[in-house]
């Protein structure tokens, strides 16, 4: 699974979540005050991500448990790309801008 980011992607997710965090919506604060190379992508958007990809798979399986680790951020306008293994009721998730190292693992336990 793949989700292209940028900048209103982003603004909306900011404004669905009630994240205020300029990092995540104005480039030049992300850029010149905090030093980030870009707008940074919001880890709840990431772990959407991981949560959609079994969703997509096995979607009459329910989610009975989640937990993800959030291990280097993203940045517009990075591809993200999700993949995962599932080992019985368990998929390991991996999630990371095309080409990077991950920014988030997850385990997703299904019914």
């Amino acid at each position: 699974m793949e989700l292209a980011t940028d900048p209103v992607l982003l603004a909306r997710f900011s404004a669905l979540t009630y994240n205020g965090h300029r990092i995540h919506y104005d480039h030049p604060y992300a850029t010149q005050v905090e030093g980030y190379p870009g707008l940074v992508v919001h880890g709840p958007l990431l772990a959407l991500l991981a949560l959609e990809l079994p969703r997509r798979h096995a979607p009459d399986r329910a989610v009975r448990s989640f937990s993800y680790r959030l291990v280097r951020p993203a940045f517009v306008p990075a591809r993200i790309v999700s993949a995962g293994q599932a080992r019985g009721t368990e998929v390991d998730v991996v999630v990371a801008a095309r080409g990077a190292a991950p920014s988030l693992t997850a385990k997703v336990g299904l019914a």
